[in-house]
């Protein structure tokens, strides 16, 4: 219980890490660092694509990480796992396509990111 609290106060405080534009894949694509996040909703499946500052394409396979969304008000942690070129997950119920939350990024390093998506 205490974990949900601190992740959804850490989704209200945590500022914006840059402006929201329409990714290259038709999602909604933001800054991580200095890396995009792109974020494409799918029903219950989530994708995440991953590429540098100049846009090109990261190894997912170098990455964990996990979404947090808030749906029908509560947050929804979904596990992403490397498949295909981007991260992938899938919750127990669609996700509207203009959720908010987070995706937390974590790489080979330790070194730590997150997209925040309002």
């Amino acid at each position: 219980m205490i974990r949900i609290i601190l992740t959804c106060s850490l989704l209200v405080v945590t500022p914006a890490l840059g402006h929201e534009s329409k990714g290259p894949n038709g999602g909604r694509q933001v800054d991580a660092g200095s890396n995009h996040v792109e974020l494409v909703v799918k029903g219950p499946l989530v994708e995440v694509h991953l590429s540098d500052g100049a846009g090109k394409p990261l190894d997912p396979a170098a990455y964990k990480g996990v979404a947090i969304l808030v749906v029908a008000g509560k947050p929804v942690r979904i596990p992403l796992s490397a498949s295909s070129g981007k991260l992938i997950g899938s919750a127990a119920n669609p996700i509207p396509n203009a959720v908010k939350g987070a995706i937390q990024l974590t790489d080979g390093a330790g070194k730590t990111s997150q997209a925040k998506f309002d």
